[in-house]
């Protein structure tokens, strides 16, 4: 005979079986994902491919023997940073000197012009403050939104995405409004390359890992990049040498129903309040941005139900992103059958009068669930890439809150690599913290010099 709270936990158990997909599913999503990133590259399909699958026209990547300061600007989403990157060539660490920046959500939603001419007063400033307003120097902008790039400064934003919408941008190329912003300062800065921040991860792993191919952020949105055979790719515009980096964009994957039986009634609701209904359906299930919201509709459902909280709403759980993603990495950091975490998010944080020890398990299992499923299809995504790959070894560089801050999504990640990627390859993910700054100084760097080897 269940108790009661045994019994509540088991429907619980029930209305949430949905978020613990099968290996037999993964199997699927890895092959429809591989087979609509092979449409991206063909110019035939390209345009109606969820995964746009863009060549960054970066041939060649950092190999560890660049010297100088470079400068590198980080926009990708809620803060912005602005870095000096000093590279003193092989063996040495780069010293890197940064400053962060919130960007008002005046400047997100407003005209492009006062967006990048906030962030090149920022840079101006950033320079004086570093004895360096009369240099002339480099840069290297990781600009995270998906561009149609045509060579390094010459990057068309596609779409906004992450909570950005600033007016008179999509459709202009960002390194030339970039560069006019810039002009206006008197600052003698020049942009030399634009790159996504999967490239610049990839790049500044490769400095360190030269099996470093594939770069994959998992923060406030989600993104890989990979090394690309020149041939597989109808859509570049010049002779790109054998290989090329592309920027898959896979965020968007699922916008053609790819997904569809894997999306639960809590991930449409979601969704449907978005700023971008029906878009970015992978990047909703597998990012920081949503996450913690995924985890709100369930809980607000299963208040309604009577299976939570005595079934009383708290005023609080009724506001939009209320529960953070933090908050899924904090509960579980707390030990099996303890809910200190759990517990203090509930009655501090939300609010709740309250709290049953039934509550808290249940709350830890709907984050553990939502982040468990978030890092398997990550997971799942790099094995599709792995495959399209197919080398002997491979290091995965890998930047982003989510990736580094969560206690099990490494885990987990390894797990369901380990289960879906080709036999003959073995893989190590790796850490590449500060990659969307240091990986662009230095594609910045190898871009002005006559060094650049190429270690594709």
């Amino acid at each position: 005979m269940l108790s009661n709270d045994d019994s509540i936990f088991a429907q619980v158990v029930d209305i949430l079986k949905p978020f613990d997909i099968p290996l037999s599913s993964y199997e699927v999503f890895c092959q429809a994902m591989d087979c609509t990133m092979a449409r991206g590259l063909q110019s035939s399909s390209h345009s109606s491919s969820s995964i746009k699958m863009y060549p960054t026209y970066v041939s060649k990547i950092p190999n560890g023997t660049e010297t100088g300061k470079y400068l590198a600007l980080d926009l990708g989403g809620t803060n912005y940073r602005v870095l000096l990157v000093h590279l003193s060539g092989k063996g040495v660490q780069p010293k890197i000197e940064e400053r962060t920046y919130a960007i008002p959500p005046s400047k997100m939603s407003g005209s492009g012009e006062d967006l990048f001419d906030y962030i090149a007063k920022t840079l101006a400033d950033f320079l004086r403050t570093h004895d360096m307003a009369d240099q002339e120097c480099s840069l290297g902008f990781t600009f995270s939104f998906p561009c149609d790039q045509k060579g390094l400064t010459n990057a068309t934003l596609v779409r906004w995405t992450k909570g950005f919408s600033a007016k008179d941008v999509e459709g202009c190329n960002v390194a030339d409004l970039l560069q006019k912003s810039i002009d206006k300062t008197g600052a003698r800065v020049k942009c030399v390359a634009v790159v996504n921040d999967t490239v610049g991860t990839l790049a500044s792993c490769a400095l360190e890992d030269p099996k470093c191919a594939i770069g994959l952020i998992v923060g406030t949105g989600t993104n890989a990049a990979y090394i690309e055979h020149s041939e597989r790719v109808e859509l570049m515009e010049s002779d790109n040498g054998p290989y090329v980096v592309i920027n898959t964009e896979w965020g968007a994957f699922g916008e053609n129903g790819e997904f569809d039986n894997l999306r639960t009634q809590f991930d449409k609701s979601v969704d449907a309040e978005s700023l971008y209904p029906g878009k970015q359906l992978f990047e909703k299930m597998v990012s920081g941005m949503y996450l913690g919201e995924i985890v709100r509709h369930i809980l607000v459902y299963l208040v309604e139900k009577g299976l939570l909280f005595r079934g009383q709403m708290p005023d609080k759980l009724k506001t939009r992103d209320i529960i953070l993603t933090k908050y899924l990495t904090e509960t579980e950091r707390d030990p099996p059958h303890l809910f200190y975490s759990t517990h203090y998010m509930l009655t501090g944080d939300l609010g709740v009068p309250v709290v049953d020890p039934v509550d808290d398990h249940i709350v830890r299992y709907a984050c553990e669930l939502v982040s468990k499923r978030a890092a398997y299809l990550a997971g799942a995504g790099i094995a599709c890439i792995l495959r399209r790959m197919n080398r002997p070894e491979v290091t995965i560089g890998i930047d982003g809150s989510l990736y580094k801050f969560h206690p099990k999504f490494r885990e987990r990640m390894t797990d369901i690599i380990d289960k879906l990627k080709p036999k003959n390859t073995s893989f190590l993910l790796r850490l590449s913290a500060d990659g969307s700054g240091k990986g662009a100084a230095a594609i910045a760097a190898a871009s002005v010099s006559e060094r650049y080897v190429s270690r594709l």
